[in-house]
């Protein structure tokens, strides 16, 4: 029983170490990225295109499959990227209509950058200790290695099937990213049309109008695509909540106003939570009429 207390002990040394040392690799990476103002996310997309489509670049779609994310989602991830200097999209010369994601020279400086820091931490660290020491721990580790079964890891195709359901599936998921977009360009559109009625600039109002009402009949086309009984109740559902969120916004902006109650962001605060109370109501009561 004492022999048993004491290999747990030794296993439960070994394990704080090694999470002890992947923290600080961890540490290192992060800080590595913060100061580049880039979040996770966008630095495993640079790593991927860093590893992957150094020579071509990549579509948004192989890059979508290589971090496993809607085509939405890296399509939005790969603006703010370009936007900050750190990609750059080139026509595909087979397809003009598409564009390969290629990394800048501003990234190709991050990932030489890294491998300095990287030489750095280990020299800061693994470079402490004496070469007897170096030696007994690498032969120690390689021991473990040999006693220890090799993980066996799932392959690129399992962990992204392509299987017909699984494809139908990720094709109505971008479908509906694609009309929830949609919905917002139609919104801001119709606002930019009334301000620009309010301007005079009515030939601006016109193209504006028109775009919105494009949109609507495109966005119809989307959900009529993907059944309309079904998403109408889950747009409508979404609608309410969205209210709700939208009336506790005013709220807690009316609530932190540094305004008087003659100013006019106040008065129209005010109102905006009145017509918002109203809505909130209608949508509430409409959306429990059609689940009785």
């Amino acid at each position: 029983m004492s022999d048993n207390r004491e290999f747990n002990k030794e296993i439960d040394v070994v394990m704080r170490v090694m999470r002890h040392a992947q923290a600080s690799v961890k540490s290192r990476f992060i800080q590595e990225v913060v100061p580049n103002r880039l979040t996770i996310v966008q630095f495993n997309a640079l790593q991927h295109l860093h590893w992957y489509g150094r020579e071509n670049g990549m579509y948004v779609s192989e890059l979508g499959e290589h971090l496993g994310l809607a085509h939405n989602t890296v399509s939005g991830l790969v603006s703010r990227l370009e936007r900050h200097g750190w990609v750059i999209r080139r026509k595909c010369e087979e397809d003009r209509r598409r564009a390969r994601i290629q990394l800048t020279p501003q990234s190709e400086q991050l990932f030489h950058e890294q491998v300095q820091h990287a030489a750095e931490f280990w020299e800061h660290t693994f470079g402490q200790m004496s070469p007897e020491e170096r030696n007994n721990l690498i032969e120690s580790l390689t021991r473990l290695k040999q006693v220890m079964a090799k993980p066996v890891w799932p392959s690129y195709a399992q962990l992204h099937p392509r299987d017909a359901d699984r494809l139908r599936e990720k094709f109505e998921t971008d479908i509906d990213e694609l009309a929830q977009a949609k919905l917002k360009l139609i919104g801001i559109r119709l606002i930019l049309a009334r301000i620009a009625e309010k301007r005079n600039e009515h030939e601006l109002a016109a193209y504006l109008n028109q775009a919105a009402s494009e949109e609507i009949r495109h966005t119809n086309q989307l959900f009529s695509l993907l059944g309309h009984g079904e998403h109408f109740d889950k747009l409508l559902s979404s609608l309410v909540d969205e209210d709700k969120i939208v009336y506790e916004e005013l709220l807690a902006l009316l609530d932190d106003a540094p305004c008087s109650e003659e100013d006019e962001e106040l008065v129209i605060l005010q109102q905006m939570l009145k017509d918002s109370h109203r809505y909130k109501k209608w949508f509430h009561r409409v959306h429990k009429q059609k689940n009785q």
